[in-house]
């Protein structure tokens, strides 16, 4: 049986649907929530000339960040922390580049992968309130993307089974 979606733009300096979302997800301990920026329209359309190297090994890796949050799980060996993921363009040590962007991980939270491939992932806290999750997320979103951003972001919302 496929998930429900709920989908919806926000602004970031009014995020209350997406903490909501967050908040009813977390109580269910099931679901996520993928964010993904708004892209100026003059970077929206996809390169006409690919490379070599992008021609020989796949397509390359999306310009923008997505980013991907899970609720801790009520009963599991995860019981008690958050998952962040963010898919990215930027290869490798995307800590390093969020904390030279001004976005450091914060106290507490730990890294699980920093792949150039599979991307960042790291495990928050479940005492970390959703709105300091959320407000990280589109800050390092926006300072991994490679194209210009329109400022507001979408929130695709997969509710629990």
């Amino acid at each position: 049986m496929a998930r429900k979606v709920e989908t919806f733009e926000f602004d970031p300096a009014e995020p209350g649907d997406v903490v909501a979302a967050m908040g009813r997800l977390a109580t269910a301990g099931d679901g996520w929530i993928n964010l993904l920026p708004g892209v100026d329209d003059a970077d929206a359309r996809e390169p006409e000339v690919r490379s070599p190297f992008s021609l020989l090994f796949g397509q390359a890796q999306a310009p923008v960040t997505m980013s991907t949050w899970l609720p801790a799980k009520l009963r599991s060996a995860g019981a008690g922390e958050m998952t962040l993921g963010l898919m990215h363009p930027r290869g490798r040590h995307a800590v390093a580049q969020l904390r030279d962007a001004g976005v450091p991980l914060p106290d507490g939270w730990r890294v699980r992968q920093d792949h150039a491939r599979r991307g960042l992932i790291v495990v928050v806290p479940a005492s970390v309130p959703h709105l300091a999750v959320l407000d990280w997320a589109v800050r390092a979103g926006s300072a991994l993307a490679m194209v210009g951003l329109t400022g507001r972001w979408q929130a695709r919302v997969y509710l629990p089974a």
